[in-house]
């Protein structure tokens, strides 16, 4: 460690005690790449099957769940470490499959109960599944369970003898810095035009913060997001491929292993969603610049352990976007929308019925995110329940979101993260220059095919500089690039070539080998013929 002192490993500290477990609750609170996977595994895992003991172990994403797959086989303890996600484990209880027992069950990133409830609505029938347990020993493991672990802790549920906790060990970032949301293009530019070869990871808040960026470096940056994404536009620049029905035939190819220790992108920068949260462990020296822009600070913390350090001098630096109290108003707001009626039907339910009962403002009860109605077999009623897990996750932002207003953004980070890592901050101070963003949103589609399908999305570019085209013809656009920006940009959109051929696209297969979905459709060229004389 920079620091000299000697690193502790998870091993280290629960040293001979989990040969003493027993029926019971325990809590591994631990900073990532602390050897938390390496003791479930190779020293829990092992013990087990000594004793032939077998263990049941969760992830959140599938990626982490092949992850850990490969090191138990690496281990040869498939017959031992069984290897699941939450979401295939919630289907078969839903689904009233007999569920093995297991001596152990390892809840690896269980802030996952609460994390993923924001969107996830079953989160609740693992955690519940787990807390019935009364004759395996469930470990429950997350660098960024804060407020979880404090539940257990509160509760009871966990015994303090039981509860282990190791701080993140940020040896490895040089600084951190805190910017603006408007700053983010002028700091990469920065990066890029005064190093070499060092890579840039942006982990966005929301899909359309990466579809801005995409207006700007276009080919220049690799994008990655959710296969659930919505937004087609979103899942087409990530590299989702979906045939005609609508299935998955292709993923997104930006992560890259190369070697055990070189799991990286190709390109400078990589726009990402939370998605690549944890599952995902980049090893690439030249990642030297890690920007957040997520404000949920248990993913916020997860997203900036997504870089493995692979010696003392494999160092970096972090950047955290800064929310302003109006924004984080609009957080507390579209939350308090949810969580106000909850809390009354728990806490106050004549003050509930009052204000909804009898078929009041049933519109904000059917919109509402945290009840359900549970129908029971052989009862035509049913019954409003309270999914507990949206509940703990609401409130925590609830109150996360008023001390950040409160005490300010960067004021509310300094008091929760790791002091090793607050101590080295400070604010960018940018001469941030105003970009023309529709003008880079061109550039980005310079000499592309552009069909049928794009000219919507396009159309909608031109409203973002106030400009409410009625039709999404050739012309139409033309014309509003002839009025606004005449002498500022000179590329027009194009149907045929010079030679006056039509474009028509009459490629068999795409560069990746796989067959051309746009074959034989007609499509646009955006480009500069100004140098020839075409101007029609």
């Amino acid at each position: 460690m920079a620091n000299g002192k000697q690193k502790i490993w998870v091993s280290d500290l629960i040293g001979e005690d989990y040969k003493r477990w027993h029926n019971e609750f325990v809590i591994l609170d631990c900073g990532t790449a602390c050897g938390k996977t390496y003791f479930c595994i190779r020293r829990l895992g092992k013990y087990a099957a000594t004793k032939k003991r077998r263990i049941l172990y969760l992830c959140n994403r599938s990626k982490l769940r092949n992850q850990t797959y490969r090191q138990v086989k690496d281990e040869k303890l498939q017959a031992t470490i069984y290897v699941t996600t939450y979401q295939a484990f919630q289907r078969k209880i839903q689904q009233g499959d007999k569920i093995s027992h297991y001596d152990y069950i390892i809840a690896d990133e269980c802030h996952y109960f609460t994390t993923d409830a924001g969107f996830n609505d079953y989160t609740d029938v693992a955690y519940n599944y787990l807390m019935k347990q009364k004759e395996s020993v469930v470990v429950f493991v997350s660098a960024t369970a804060k407020s979880f672990f404090k539940y257990l802790r509160d509760t009871s549920k966990v015994k303090k003898k039981n509860s282990y906790r190791l701080d993140k060990d940020y040896s490895y970032v040089s600084k951190l810095f805190y910017y603006q949301s408007e700053e983010l293009p002028g700091i990469i530019d920065d990066i890029l035009n005064n190093e070499t070869d060092s890579k840039i990871i942006v982990f966005c808040n929301s899909g359309d913060r990466i579809l801005e960026m995409s207006k700007i470096y276009g080919d220049k940056a690799d994008y990655y997001c959710s296969r659930n994404t919505k937004k087609k536009r979103l899942r087409d620049l990530c590299g989702w491929k979906e045939d005609s029905n609508g299935k998955i035939i292709e993923e997104p190819a930006c992560i890259k292993t190369y070697a055990d220790d070189l799991i990286t992108f190709d390109k400078r920068i990589l726009f990402t969603t939370s998605v690549l949260d944890n599952g995902v462990d980049l090893k690439d020296r030249k990642i030297k610049h890690i920007f957040t822009e997520i404000v949920d600070v248990d993913t916020m913390i997860q997203s900036l352990g997504r870089k493995r350090s692979l010696a003392k001098d494999d160092t970096c630096y972090f950047y955290i976007r800064l929310y302003q109290k109006k924004g984080l108003q609009g957080f507390i707001n579209r939350i308090n929308y949810h969580l106000e009626p909850v809390k009354l039907y728990k806490f106050d339910y004549e003050d509930f019925y009052k204000k909804y009962g009898e078929g009041k403002q049933r519109e904000k009860l059917n919109n509402n995110k945290i009840f359900y109605n549970l129908f029971k077999k052989k009862n035509i009623y049913g019954q409003i329940k309270v999914n507990e897990c949206k509940f703990r996750k609401y409130s925590q932002d609830y109150d996360m979101f008023t001390n950040m207003k409160e005490l300010g953004h960067k004021g509310y980070l300094e008091d929760i993260l790791e002091e090793s890592l607050t101590s080295n901050a400070e604010e960018m101070v940018c001469n941030v220059e105003e970009m023309d963003k529709f003008i880079l949103f061109l550039k980005s589609i310079e000499g592309k095919r552009l069909y049928v399908e794009d000219q919507q999305y396009i159309k909608e570019e031109f409203e973002t500089i106030g400009l409410k085209l009625r039709y999404k013809g050739i012309n139409t656009f033309n014309g509003a690039l002839e009025d606004n920006y005449k002498n500022l940009y000179k590329s027009r959109f194009y149907s045929a070539d010079i030679n006056d051929k039509s474009y028509v696209d009459k490629r068999r297969v795409l560069d990746n080998g796989l067959p051309n979905p746009n074959r034989d459709k007609r499509y646009w060229i955006l480009e500069d013929r100004s140098a020839i004389g075409d101007s029609s």
